[in-house]
């Protein structure tokens, strides 16, 4: 590669570490330490891309990336702003002075370099573009027909590669699959008009099969079933070629002509390879164009760039969600942890966390905040490993200071999860469970909404599976019985949440 990159960062270990990185990787780099030494060297070097720390002596991030815009005319230049900083107003400050994209620190080197690469392409497409809008606009003499119709062909590409700008960003910031398939659906779909799409992808690096992953424009209920080798068939085809492929290539045979051909069958032209890092990681299929002329160059190309794009979004994705399976798996060996040390409620911490995402559901909480319900209600007791067993165990009832250490275990536990970056949004749901509505819960006497919902949905969650469950010093209550004491303390828990529960076990969801 010969683009030439400039690092900008006051840390010299930062500096040097992305200059080895990239310079084993082709680049050509220079560097600098202050605002106007990058200015200085900007002019001098002459960049493909700038990457571009927010905190610097002198100039800040924000005032180069400023001068550098005014210098740079026609945005040739990509700039990656990095900052260990994500407040939002920090972002959006970033994007609003010229930045393409925003990293934090700290970052992931295979970040950097997809970004990189990714922004490169585009650049340089961009400036394909415009050099050739030039060229052609210095032809126009040549016959105004044929002026304007150059110029409405150049102006959807220009807008082509806006909307794949666009899309990289939509990617980089989406982790949920179904979203990063729908958007990258509808994207191909409305970019260059074709009757379906289809992706077939590897949830696992470690599978030896591409699975039905989602797509657009037909039922897809035959495909849900398939599963095509990622060593063999279409598959190796694929890797081998790292191109279109048309499904009716007379090159094709053996199992790559089979596939090809069964999924001709669905009204399915081409195909082109998810790659990353040499591995493949998916294969989309498109249809005809709706408007059945034939596929154009410039379709393939922007048909590869967005797929290219998409790739990197889906494994960012991927790796989000095994980051996503090794939280849970910590939570669940820190409910063990609670349980083994209070007999009489083993199972609780589980029911509740059940009965909490059923409520949040039910609500209709986003995605994410039922995922911190969830999180909080099964972490809702953690607090308790600073609580003596005998006390948790004790059959009679407990003493004053018994009892002041009890209701420690909210604070216990907010303070135990409170430096996990992974829990930090369930710290509000653990300390909090048991604050009342009327204000006198503890630990804060919280009163009516300073109560968040998803501290109200597990203090209802908990305090059900706890009526309904033997105990040291009483035995289970029937649901009934559970749900009119619920009710009958309106001062103290969200009569609303206590009618969804309520409604979840008259419809079967619930049952004891």
């Amino acid at each position: 590669m010969d683009a030439g990159i400039l690092i900008v960062d006051d840390d010299p270990n930062v500096v040097e570490i992305l200059t080895e990185s990239l310079r084993s990787r082709g680049y050509r780099t220079e560097s600098a330490l202050n605002g106007e030494e990058a200015l200085e060297k900007y002019d001098r070097f002459e960049p493909d891309l700038v990457l571009l720390d927010v905190v610097l002596p002198k100039k800040d991030g924000f005032q180069v990336c400023d001068e550098i815009r005014t210098r740079d005319i026609h945005r040739d230049v990509p700039i990656i702003m990095i900052s260990s900083s994500s407040i939002r107003d920090t972002v959006v400050q970033g994007y609003r002075s010229g930045a393409q994209d925003y990293v934090k620190k700290p970052f992931s080197l295979s970040e950097i370099h997809a970004k990189i690469d990714t922004y490169l392409s585009q650049a340089h497409s961009c400036k394909d573009l415009r050099e050739q809008k030039i060229v052609l606009e210095g032809e126009v003499q040549k016959g105004q027909e044929d002026y304007l119709r150059v110029n409405r062909e150049l102006k959807k590409k220009i807008l082509d590669m806006r909307s794949l700008f666009g899309l990289s960003q939509d990617l980089n910031r989406l982790r949920d699959p179904d979203d990063l398939v729908h958007i990258f659906s509808l994207t191909i779909i409305g970019q260059i008009g074709i009757n379906a799409v289809a992706l077939f992808y590897v949830s696992n690096e470690l599978d030896e099969h591409l699975s039905f992953a989602g797509g657009k424009g037909m039922r897809f209920n035959v495909l849900r079933t398939v599963r095509l080798s990622r060593e063999v068939g279409l598959s190796k085809y694929a890797i081998a070629n790292q191109d279109m492929i048309s499904l009716g290539n007379k090159s094709l045979t053996g199992d790559a002509r089979r596939e090809a051909d069964f999924m001709a069958e669905f009204g399915f032209a081409y195909c082109f390879p998810l790659i990353v890092k040499s591995q493949l990681i998916g294969i989309v299929f498109v249809g005809e164009k709706v408007s059945d002329q034939p596929y154009s160059e410039h379709d393939f190309d922007l048909l590869k760039s967005i797929c290219n794009s998409a790739a990197t979004g889906f494994e960012n994705s991927r790796l989000y969600l095994e980051l996503q399976s090794t939280y849970l798996s910590t939570i669940k060996v820190l409910v063990s942890t609670i349980e083994a040390k209070d007999s009489y409620t083993r199972g609780h911490t589980e029911r509740v966390a059940e009965y909490a995402r059923m409520l949040a559901d039910e609500i209709g909480l986003s995605k994410r905040d039922k995922e911190i319900v969830s999180f909080g209600a099964a972490l809702h007791d953690i607090g308790k490993l600073g609580v003596y067993e005998d006390i948790l165990n004790k059959p009679g009832d407990l003493t004053e200071n018994e009892w002041v250490i009890v209701r420690s275990h909210p604070e216990v536990g907010a303070k135990i999860i409170q430096n996990m970056k992974f829990l930090k949004a369930a710290c509000d749901l653990v300390r909090h469970h048991h604050e009342r509505l009327d204000g006198k819960g503890y630990p804060d006497g919280l009163r009516g909404d300073e109560i968040s919902i998803g501290a109200r949905i597990v203090a209802v969650a908990d305090s059900f599976d706890a009526m309904t469950s033997d105990r040291p010093y009483r035995k289970a209550y029937s649901i009934d019985t559970a749900i009119s004491k619920l009710k009958f303390q309106g001062e103290k828990f969200d009569v609303g949440i206590v009618d969804r529960l309520e409604k979840l076990i008259r419809i079967g969801k619930i049952k004891k």
